[in-house]
C-alpha cells in the first residue's frame, strides 16, 4: 500500500487499524466505552497524518503499544457498515504487526474500556464483532495463509562472509513472493533471525518453534507471525517437523546438521515422505556431500538415498527441485534398489 486512502464520500469515516497477535495467534480486540462491539485496536487520522502513522499513534494511545511503523504489513484498504455510527461506513486501512509476543504489557487506555484476545478460527465467532472485523479484516486475513511452509534449519552465527546473509535474505524473499511460509527455530541471531526478518519484511509468514529455556535466555524473535514455545528440543524439532512440507538446511554449525540428519534419516525409514533439500551458498555443503558421496561407495548409504537429497544453489532451483520431488522407496524396499543400482 502507498499510504494514499480511496477517496471517502460524504457518509465514510476513515480510520486507520491493526491487527495485533500473541503467542498463539489470537487477535487484539477492543471495545470502546459506550458501545458494545469489539474492533481492532485504531482510530482515525489526526490532520495530515498518513494512515500508517494514525495506527501507530493509535495503537500506543488505545493500548499502551508502541509499533514499528516499518515493521507493519498492508492487509488493504476495505469498506463496511460502521459498528457505532448509523447510517455511516467505515472506510478502514488495516495494517498488520507481525507478532506481540508480551502481551501482558498492554491495557486499556484512552477511550477504551476492555480488551478481548479473539481466536479467529474459532466457529461460531463472537456477536459482538465490529463487521468491519467479521466481513473484511478475517477473510483477508484467511486468504493470506501460505499454501505451503518450508522448515528452514540455519545457524545462530551468521558466518565469516557476507554472502551467507545476503544468500539467505534472497531466498527468503522468493518464499514470501512464492506464498511458501518459513518455519525455523524462532530466533533473533545469526542466519535464523536473517531468514526471519527477510521473510516478514517481504510480506511473508514465518512461525518460530523455541524451548522455553531459550525463550528465558531471550532468544526469541519478538515479530514473528506466530511463536509456538515448547517444553524442550525433542518437542521444538518434532513440531517444526509437523509444521512444514519440506526442509532444507541453510550454512550453519553442529544443531543444524543434527536437525538435517534426523529429518533425512526419518525420510529413509519412511517416517515422512517430504523432501530434504541442502541450500549450497558459496560451496559450502561440498564436504559434506563428498563426505556423503564416500558413505556410498563404502557402503554405509544406499546411492538412491544419496540422490533424494536435494540440492540448490539459487531459489529457483530449491523451489523447482520441491514441485517435482518424488519420495524414494523406504531403506528396507529391495524391490527398489534392483531397479535403481548405482555403480
Amino acid at each position: 500500500m502507498n499510504d494514499v486512502p480511496l477517496c471517502p464520500s460524504p457518509a465514510t469515516i476513515r480510520v486507520s487499524a491493526v491487527v495485533l497477535r500473541d503467542a498463539s495467534g489470537a487477535i487484539l480486540t477492543v471495545r470502546k466505552r459506550g458501545t458494545q462491539r469489539f474492533m481492532l485496536p485504531g482510530g482515525k487520522p489526526e490532520a495530515g497524518e498518513s494512515p500508517r502513522e494514525t495506527a501507530v499513534r493509535e495503537c500506543v494511545e488505545e493500548v499502551g503499544l508502541e509499533l514499528d511503523p516499518d515493521a507493519l504489513r498492508d492487509l488493504g484498504v476495505h469498506r463496511t457498515a460502521a459498528a457505532n455510527e448509523a447510517g455511516f461506513e467505515v472506510e478502514g486501512a488495516v495494517f498488520v504487526h507481525p507478532g506481540v509476543t508480551a502481551p501482558t504489557g498492554i491495557a486499556p487506555a484512552a477511550e477504551i474500556e476492555e480488551l478481548r484476545w479473539l481466536d479467529p478460527g474459532a466457529r461460531p465467532l463472537p456477536d459482538d464483532l465490529a463487521p468491519l472485523l467479521v466481513e473484511a479484516v478475517l477473510p483477508a486475513l484467511s486468504a493470506r495463509v501460505p499454501s505451503r511452509w518450508l522448515t528452514v534449519f540455519t545457524g545462530s552465527a551468521t558466518g565469516a562472509d557476507p554472502v551467507y546473509a545476503e544468500a539467505v535474505t534472497e531466498l527468503a524473499q522468493a518464499l514470501a513472493r512464492e506464498d511458501v511460509g518459513v518455519v525455523y527455530g524462532g530466533g533473533d541471531i545469526g542466519l535464523m533471525g536473517t531468514v526471519a526478518d527477510a521473510a516478514l519484511g517481504a510480506g511473508g509468514s514465518v512461525v518460530g518453534v523455541m524451548p522455553q529455556v531459550l525463550v528465558d535466555g531471550e532468544m526469541a524473535h519478538q515479530g514473528l507471525t506466530r511463536l509456538e514455545i515448547v517444553p524442550d528440543m525433542h518437542v521444538r524439532k518434532m513440531r517444526m517437523a509437523e509444521l512444514g512440507d519440506g526442509f532444507v538446511a541453510l550454512p550453519g554449525g553442529a544443531g543444524t546438521l543434527e536437525e538435517l540428519f534426523e529429518v533425512w534419516t526419518w525420510q529413509h525409514l519412511g517416517i515422512h515422505s517430504k523432501p530434504v533439500a541442502l541450500y549450497d551458498v558459496d560451496g559450502f555443503w561440498q564436504p559434506l556431500l563428498a563426505m556423503v558421496d564416500e558413505m556410498v561407495e563404502r557402503g554405509f548409504l544406499k546411492a538412491r538415498l544419496r540422490d533424494s537429497l536435494v540440492v540448490a544453489t539459487t531459489p529457483e532451483e530449491l523451489l523447482e527441485a520441491w514441485r517435482t520431488w518424488t519420495p524414494p522407496a523406504p531403506k528396507w524396499d529391495a524391490s527398489a534398489d534392483a531397479v535403481s543400482p548405482r555403480p
